[in-house]
């Protein structure tokens, strides 16, 4: 008989056990409610199998099976994909709202603007060929001009350099993920090679840096047999293989104005891959593709308009002649001509002569005659000759449009990202309803295991008062 009553203290002592890791396990739902990528765990309990006991087969209490954690691994595989469309609009927005500043009327005249106030002042010296202040007024517009063309080459290759500076830091925090996913997987194999025992914690910490690297570069990812995480990268590169890791790198590219290319280390170090084209998704694409793509693209038309523009210019204007001791004379430039197309708006200035004297500005086409307009004329012709675009725009239009397009495809971006981005919030909300951890819920669990945790040391007291009560029997 005594055996049986420790028997039943053993039931009661084990259930004491299994009630107050409950208490613990809802005590850290609770504790975790906040952390990001945290996911509920649960408790999981079994009966123990029953005994025979003079011919009677009776139940021998419960165990901890145990302790999982709340995961949806379908729906974390969609979170991770809408990661990475999410990230390349994130990273191609940011770099495109940078630019959109660079042409903002409110922060300063823009490149068709000068144009046209340097017309209105030739327009203007037609009028009054002799007047110094108008003809002073007309040199002032075309530093204006230069100043222009020059602000825009200027702040786009800046921004450029900015985009440059974000990826290389990038690659720096990629790094900084693989290495905390290769040391989890460690730390997972170490653990779980217990059977039974399950590293919920670190599984989470290992997702959320999974979750953040799809942000920011397209990866493939699988678990193996042992729970290890296998990540491929760009061009299927192995970049994580259980503890082994492959490395970002940035280097200079002669052929990208010396811009960073990305080169990804494999895991024995040894050879190096350029994959700056081979990227798919993530931050990291989006800003590479506007760094390498829309900066250029700019600084290209900038560059093709300054070009047109100062030949242009210096075409009607060599053929005039200016006052006084230029009146005689022919063959002056009113800007510096471009040597080279791809320096066109950054080398931009005016000429010598216009620079030291107002009187080099030539209006007229006879010598000796000052008022005839013939030179004004002309210059005045180009503003609306369609000198642009294969001859379909002029100046003005030509400007208008590709800020324009630089304006529909910042909005389109936008549109963009904030469907991809609701999309991810919509899967958060999938992954929460299943992982997240209702603080209602767990009150109601403390409660239940309090309740349980209070009926087991009842069994536990009762148990010892009959062991008393058998003792004294004996006396």
């Amino acid at each position: 008989m005594g055996s049986g009553l420790f028997h039943t203290l053993n039931i009661g002592e084990q259930a004491l056990y299994t009630t107050r890791q409950g208490v613990d396990t809802a005590s850290h739902n609770i504790a975790n409610a906040n952390v990001e990528g945290y996911s509920r765990q649960r408790i999981n309990l079994r009966s123990r199998d029953p005994q025979w006991t003079h011919g009677v087969v009776i139940g021998a209490g419960a165990y901890i099976k145990d302790i999982t954690r709340s995961h949806n691994q379908f729906v974390e595989k969609q979170i991770n994909r809408a990661h990475q469309i999410s990230g390349e609009a994130t990273g191609r927005h940011e770099g495109l709202k940078t630019l959109e500043s660079i042409f903002s009327p409110q922060l300063a005249a823009g490149v068709s603007d000068e144009i046209t106030n340097f017309f209105n002042a030739v327009q203007d010296l037609s009028l009054n060929p002799n007047d110094t202040a108008i003809r002073t007024s007309v040199r002032e517009n075309g530093r204006n001009v230069v100043g222009a063309f020059k602000r825009v080459d200027s702040a786009v290759r800046q921004r450029r350099a900015d985009m440059n500076d974000i990826v290389i830091q990038e690659c720096s925090d990629i790094n900084g993920k693989l290495q905390g996913i290769a040391k989890l997987n460690l730390q997972v194999q170490e653990i779980e090679i217990t059977p039974g025992a399950f590293a919920n914690d670190l599984r989470d910490q290992r997702d959320l840096l999974l979750r953040e690297l799809t942000e920011k570069v397209h990866i493939n990812s699988y678990e193996d047999e042992f729970g290890n995480f296998c990540v491929r990268g760009p061009s299927d590169i192995i970049l994580i293989d259980r503890g082994y890791l492959s490395q970002f790198g940035a280097s200079n590219s002669e052929k990208n104005d010396g811009f960073a290319d990305i080169l990804v280390t494999d895991v024995d170090g040894l050879h190096k891959r350029n994959v700056t084209r081979q990227l798919e998704g993530g931050r990291l694409k989006g800003t590479i593709d506007v760094r390498d793509n829309i900066c250029t693209d700019i600084i290209a038309k900038n560059n093709e308009m300054a070009a047109t523009f100062v030949g242009h210019v210096n075409e009607v204007h060599s053929q005039g002649y200016g006052i006084k001791g230029f009146e005689e004379t022919i063959g002056r430039n009113f800007f510096k001509p471009s040597t080279s197309l791809a320096g066109a708006a950054r080398d931009m200035d005016l000429s010598d002569e216009v620079t030291e004297s107002v009187e080099a500005i030539s209006i007229a086409g006879t010598p000796m005659a000052a008022g005839d307009n013939i030179v004004a004329t002309q210059l005045l012709g180009l503003k609306n000759d369609k000198l642009m675009d294969g001859g379909n725009s002029n100046f003005i239009e030509f400007y208008a449009n590709y800020v324009g397009n630089l304006g529909i495809e910042i909005n389109r971006t936008a549109h963009l990202k904030e469907s991809n981005d609701m999309v991810v919030n919509d899967l958060q909300s999938q992954r929460e309803a299943v992982a997240g951890v209702s603080l209602d819920e767990e009150a109601v669990s403390l409660m239940k295991w309090q309740s349980n945790f209070t009926a087991s040391s009842k069994v536990i007291t009762t148990v010892d008062e009959m062991l008393d009560t058998v003792l004294n029997l004996k006396r």
